[in-house]
């Protein structure tokens, strides 16, 4: 894996919703917009309901869920542990419908 690169897990209490090697994930936190990369500093952060945008090593656009809040934990990995999530094409297609 490359040093500009880091794992992703997005984990819901049904499912693994995401897992990857990413350059930047961006996500809503109780106090505004954060976004976090590999070698970030340790922490631990509570997020607010919103989108959850996830830039892929190499990709150029950003995939995009909806999440309902929980909480990020930036170590050698990020892990966001999360109530639910939906990729915005899913959310999309079901008000659609």
């Amino acid at each position: 894996m490359a040093d500009k690169s880091v794992k992703l897990h997005v984990i819901t209490p049904s499912k693994m919703f995401y897992e990857g090697d990413i350059e930047i994930v961006i996500v809503r936190t109780i106090s505004g917009e954060e976004g976090f990369m590999a070698n970030h500093a340790w922490a631990c952060k509570l997020l607010d309901a919103g989108k959850l945008r996830i830039k892929e090593f190499g990709a150029k656009e950003f995939k995009v869920a909806a999440i309902s809040g929980g909480f990020v934990d930036i170590m050698d990995e990020i892990v966001i542990f999360t109530d639910s999530a939906e990729w915005s094409e899913d959310v999309a297609k079901t008000q659609s419908e």
